[in-house]
């Protein structure tokens, strides 16, 4: 019988209806682990559903809204009812729109900021204690934000982006430091330029990084030895011709 490292866990993962939410679920569902999939697109979800059902687990499909606090937290204790507990948590759901400081849009940084930050905040304050049950239990136990590299380096036209992408790297430090000694991993992921929908016109796929690859950051952390927690991973393109086109950020 094939070993499946993350049979009996339990995850939640934000932004799972495509790109690398996709690949992150379908990954864990492969390890084994039950799969709690969020996102905004029924349709899709369901589709991803379908596909992690097929790895013998059990995926709940949760279509809502993560700037709704209220949502957040009937996410979590769905997982605790449908799962019995919550081990790892993917923070991964994210927007991006590019406008200069100067004659942004000040709702539209307001959404970006609760899509890319507070819905994280808030995700990670409610679903941190079962989390920690789970590790004092013997599990494994992560909480992993999947920023941009517009969360290193600052770029024109990018400020709402880069701030909300910014916070998450001091909020996720933080937050390491108040569970490191529960055996909870916490990791903040750069990917750069990603063979994402918002690429799909500007670049040849084979030359950006994919969406697999960012899941196996994600496997990574949670299998990190007890002695250590990789706290940051940055994923640059093989390839200089993104760097090229639109410098290092994504």
């Amino acid at each position: 019988m094939e070993h499946k490292p993350l049979e009996g866990h339990a995850a939640l993962v934000t932004g799972a209806s495509r790109g690398i939410g996709k690949a992150i679920a379908l990954m864990l569902a492969r390890e084994g682990c039950n799969v709690a999939l969020v996102g905004r697109h029924a349709e899709a979800l369901h589709h991803v559903q379908a596909a992690c059902e097929t790895q013998g687990v059990r995926a709940l499909a949760l279509a809502l809204d993560l700037a709704e606090r209220a949502m957040i937290a009937s996410a979590i204790d769905a997982c605790e009812e449908a799962f019995g507990g919550l081990n790892i948590l993917v923070n991964n759901a994210g927007m991006h729109r590019f406008a200069s400081a100067m004659d942004a849009d000040l709702e539209l940084w307001d959404r970006m900021l609760d899509v890319n930050l507070r819905a994280a905040m808030h995700a990670t304050r409610l679903a941190l204690p079962h989390i920690v049950n789970g590790a004092r239990a013997g599990r494994k136990a992560a909480v992993i934000f999947i920023s941009s590299l517009g969360g290193k380096f600052t770029a024109p036209t990018n400020a709402g982006y880069a701030a909300s992408k910014h916070a998450l790297t001091g909020f996720g430090g933080s937050v390491f430091e108040d569970v490191r000694d529960h055996g909870v991993k916490v990791c903040v992921i750069y990917p750069g330029w990603t063979n994402t929908d918002l690429l799909a016109e500007w670049l040849d796929p084979r030359e950006v990084i994919q969406p697999e690859d960012v899941a196996e950051a994600v496997r990574f952390v949670i299998h990190s030895a007890p002695t250590v927690c990789p706290t940051e991973i940055v994923l640059q393109p093989q390839s200089s011709r993104a760097a090229r086109l639109f410098g290092d950020y994504r």
